[in-house]
């Protein structure tokens, strides 16, 4: 094994000659030692018991691309070069092996990247393990030691090349949210994945095997495995979604995509594949395609809620076409066409206000209001509806003088949609309450019936624009869904709360706004200090 810069060139040591073999002796030990040791494919070198090189083969020439006639090889063979005293040997511990084997001992070289570099060569620098064999006479007494190399550059380049790939995918996993899983060809769990457990909370034993199927939701459990047996079977690729249960209980969508990895004669090795979450995309999609179904079905009944009145109007009109008409029929066919107008203005101002809603350009005008005001002309509105219903309507509690900083006519508007939301979600002859009362400095204005109600899943939606319960069959009740949207936007530029109740369909619902009261002595200082804002 070569070692030390040499400083100077020396004579090269002359090779051990081996005449040619003539007939009679071409088969003797020396000539067949000889010819096998020049041909062997395995590098050779052999040492004196002292540690200096005395014959080298042509393998190990081609391994450290040390040849004949260069003076590297020449003080390779030199007193000025021994392998015990070799710096990378001595490093590496192998100068302590080979001691050993000069006392005659067989020793297994460990492997030891060896650069002769370092001894001005220009070949490339080695991978090698090696074994010295001491060589004995029939004494025991040591003649030489015989050091066999192998090169395992390419073993060593292929398992780094191997653990830095290894190293590569383990800190892709770490720095990615998603869960890596591999499988075996016939698609079961082995190998243990520490991103499924975490995500999961799954112990190995649990998840092993198919037991990984038992972490998705009940809905998608024969769906995922039979997909996943057939594409296995048809070695295709494995691409899905379903719900995976998390640690804490919730259940989160995934996207999920499994591949093959065939290896040289065209079988499966293994699957491997990863799992990312889209919860919060899946869920964005459901919201935005809720939307939109609700922007069709507010479409739908604003053009029912526009066309209806048309069809009285017309008739109304066809009516006064008759100069003979009676003062009476003229008297009634104007009436009809005055309330269908004011109708059709009430479902266009609601248009507008949505609108400025929406855009922001709702402006309060804001004094100090008595809340029993706001209330008397809320139920005056809504009166004709309740009537025309049937309801019986009841006022329950009283305000007394509490008052409230905000714009009388919105507030009024807030309770009168409150109002007619109740009369037309409570069939015919319904009982309908305002309920008051004042806790501390606020007050709350509850409107309960005892109507449809309200589904569950309805209820956090309610105040929601385009959001209404179920109309009837005729379409005579409801609206355009939009009504409790504007009382939530109104109640909150008020700073106050409103909340829906229902104990479900059948059980009627309650609607309550909570609004902050002003001092009695302070509500007179509140007004013209507003005054004084809106003014200046």
């Amino acid at each position: 094994m070569p070692g030390t810069r040499f400083s100077r060139a020396l004579p090269e040591t002359p090779r051990l000659m081996i005449p040619p073999a003539s007939p009679a002796d071409r088969a003797s030990p020396e000539v067949r030692f000889g010819a096998l040791f020049e041909q062997a494919p395995v590098s050779i070198q052999i040492l004196a018991p002292d540690g200096r090189t005395l014959r080298v083969n042509k393998a190990w020439e081609n391994l450290w691309q040390i040849h004949e006639g260069s003076a590297l090889r020449a003080h390779v063979f030199s007193a000025d070069y021994n392998v015990l005293r070799d710096p990378q040997l001595i490093a590496a511990g192998i100068a302590a092996c080979l001691e050993r084997a000069v006392a005659g001992e067989s020793v297994t070289i460990p492997a030891i990247r060896y650069d002769v570099a370092a001894l001005g060569g220009t070949g490339p620098a080695r991978w090698v393990t090696a074994r010295a064999h001491p060589i004995k006479d029939s004494h025991g007494n040591i003649l030489e030691v015989m050091l066999m190399h192998e090169d395992i550059s390419e073993r060593i380049e292929a398992e780094t090349a191997l653990r830095t790939r290894e190293e590569r995918f383990r800190i892709l996993v770490m720095a990615t949210n998603q869960i890596v899983w591999t499988n075996t060809p016939d698609g079961r769990v082995l190998e243990d994945s520490p991103s499924w457990r975490a995500f999961t909370g799954q112990t190995y034993d649990e998840w092993k095997d198919f037991g990984w199927l038992d972490a998705l939701h009940p809905d998608d459990r024969d769906g995922t495995r039979a997909l996943w047996t057939a594409c296995v079977a048809s070695r295709s690729v494995f691409e899905t979604r379903y719900r995976i249960r998390r640690v804490d209980g919730c259940y989160r969508w995934m996207a999920v995509k499994g591949l093959p990895i065939v290896d040289a004669n065209g079988a499966i090795r293994e699957w491997i594949g990863a799992n990312a979450d889209i919860h919060d995309m899946v869920t964005a999609q459901a919201g935005l395609q809720e939307q939109d179904r609700r922007k069709d079905e507010f479409l739908a009944m604003l053009a029912h809620e526009l066309r209806n009145p048309l069809a009285p109007i017309s008739a109304a009109a066809e009516v006064l076409k008759f100069s003979a008409a009676d003062e009476e029929r003229v008297r009634l066919a104007s009436m009809v066409i005055g309330r269908q107008v004011r109708h059709m203005t009430s479902l266009v101002d609601d248009l507008l206000d949505v609108a400025r809603v929406t855009r922001g350009l709702i402006q309060l005008e804001t004094a100090c209001v008595h809340v029993m005001d706001i209330v008397a002309s809320a139920v005056e509105q809504a009166r004709p509806l309740l009537e025309a219903r049937g309801h019986a309507f009841a006022i329950d509690g009283d305000a007394g003088g509490a008052q409230v900083l905000g714009d009388a006519h919105r507030l009024v508007q807030v309770v009168a949609n409150l109002l007619n939301n109740a009369a037309k979600y409570t069939p015919r002859g319904g009982r309908i309450t305002l309920a008051l009362a004042c806790h501390g400095a606020a007050v709350t204005i509850e409107v309960r019936d005892n109507g449809i109600g309200l589904d569950h899943q309805l209820l956090p939606h309610v105040f929601d624009l385009f959001t209404q319960a179920e109309r009837s069959p005729d379409r005579t009740q409801g609206g355009l869904g939009i009504g409790l949207a504007l009382v939530r936007h109104i109640v909150a530029m008020h700073g106050g709360t409103v909340a829906a109740h229902s104990g479900g369909p059948g059980m009627g619902s309650v609607f309550t706004v909570t609004l902050d009261t002003v001092a009695p002595d302070a509500a007179g200082v509140s007004a013209s200090s507003e005054t004084a804002k809106q003014t200046g």
